[in-house]
């Protein structure tokens, strides 16, 4: 069976295939890595396999992907590049060698001496460490990993080839330009022992910085099929939203994905009064929290703060990633409530795709009930009904 690269939509499951998978091989006798971004994620994936399997087994083996490209792909051979130790990563959420704050004509100045080379034709070590050379900036490991399975003929692969049967990279939707060399190279020495495992709809945090393709969905679903032969597959079944929710996602990266079905056979008695999607007046926010209690979610922490309870637990559109919940009350920028109004070119301008796949993971959060805080003057034109707060009883005076 050649390399696989899952699909999976937003509730689909793909934790719980992942465990399941890795269950099978190693019951069959074999061991399992799983290479993930976020800590959240890592614990999210030791905690089902127990979950599943009834106990924890040093045969499944879950690690970030900074220490995987550190503690297998770079450190084990990095004499063909470095002679001192790598220690450890050092996280550079911004390109390590641009002078903060520093623009020319809009472009960043480099920090001189930091070039990939040096005049000879040797690699730069500032390029990929820092001034100790005992830690490679995070930015570049996955540029470094690849560097050395170059120089040392694919040997990380051999030997991750011998140690694991089956290798599962989740959430690649955060992948980004030098993951995929160094994807690359494992594949041409595992052609059949990698199962990558993402949603490209989904892609809000990014492993590293940087313009090297690809970058954008398309490009990397194409870079996996086309030049990587990866045999791709769909998990279009949502587990989680209804179907009037299901089909208002699917609106969102229209013709790009199969159809998502939803598998909620029955809205629960306690929600069905009110599920569906819907409009909340903002001058009637209180009321709807008061009446559904739903969880909030907004663009930013300071989003909405005017008429929000001080003390209300929200979430960021991202921060949700991940997360479900029975009812949903979305406060969205302009640019997601013209979408919301029926305009699909509302993302056309867009240089990246941030704004559009942070609608999609919002809608995706709810079960039953999906809500949008729109101002009272704003009404008109949208395409789902308001929500109105119950009158209130008049007092009856009694004489």
């Amino acid at each position: 069976m050649p390399n696989e690269l899952w699909i999976a939509g937003a509730g689909s499951g793909k934790t719980h295939k992942i465990i399941a998978d890795a269950i099978k091989v190693i019951e069959a006798g074999g061991r399992v890595l799983v290479v993930t971004y976020t800590t959240n994620n890592q614990a999210e994936l030791r905690s089902r396999f127990v979950e599943l399997h009834g106990a924890s087994s040093e045969h499944f083996v879950v690690k970030g992907l900074f220490s995987f490209y550190l503690e297998d792909m770079v450190r084990p051979y990095q004499s063909a590049v470095f002679p001192d130790r790598i220690a450890r990563h050092f996280f550079t959420e911004h390109n390590p060698h641009h002078l903060p704050g520093v623009f020319v004509k809009g472009r960043p100045v480099y920090i001189k001496d930091r070039a990939e080379e040096l005049a000879d034709g040797s690699v730069n070590p500032f390029h990929y460490l820092t001034a100790c050379k005992t830690m490679a900036y995070s930015g570049y490991l996955a540029k470094l990993a690849a560097l050395v399975a170059k120089r040392s003929k694919d040997a990380p692969a051999k030997r991750l080839k011998d140690i694991y049967e089956r290798i599962f990279f989740d959430e690649v939707q955060d992948l980004v330009g030098w993951d995929y060399e160094a994807i690359k190279s494992l594949s041409k020495v595992m052609p059949d022992s990698i199962c990558c495992v993402g949603d490209f709809r989904q892609t809000i945090y990014s492993t590293t910085f940087g313009q090297k393709a690809p970058l954008k969905p398309q490009q990397k679903a194409d870079y996996f099929v086309v030049k990587l032969k990866f045999e791709k597959h769909s998990m279009p079944t949502n587990r989680r939203c209804i179907q009037q929710i299901c089909d208002l996602s699917d609106t969102v990266h229209p013709g790009l994905y199969d159809k998502t079905i939803s598998n909620v056979k029955k809205v629960p008695d306690e929600v069905s009064h009110h599920h569906g999607t819907f409009i909340v007046k903002q001058s009637q926010v209180a009321d709807y929290l008061a009446t559904f209690q739903p969880q909030v979610l907004r663009w930013s922490s300071t989003t909405g703060t005017a008429y929000l309870p001080a003390n209300l637990e929200c979430y960021t559109f991202g921060s949700s990633k991940g997360l479900g919940f029975d009812r949903v009350l979305v406060i969205p920028p302009d640019k997601h409530l013209k979408f919301v109004r029926g305009d699909a070119k509302a993302f056309d301008t867009d240089k990246t795709e941030e704004s559009r796949n942070k609608l999609y993971v919002a809608i995706t959060r709810a079960r039953y009930s999906l809500a949008f805080v729109v101002e009272d003057k704003k009404l008109k034109g949208l395409p789902f009904p308001v929500w109105e707060a119950p009158a209130q009883p008049v007092a009856i005076k009694v004489e």
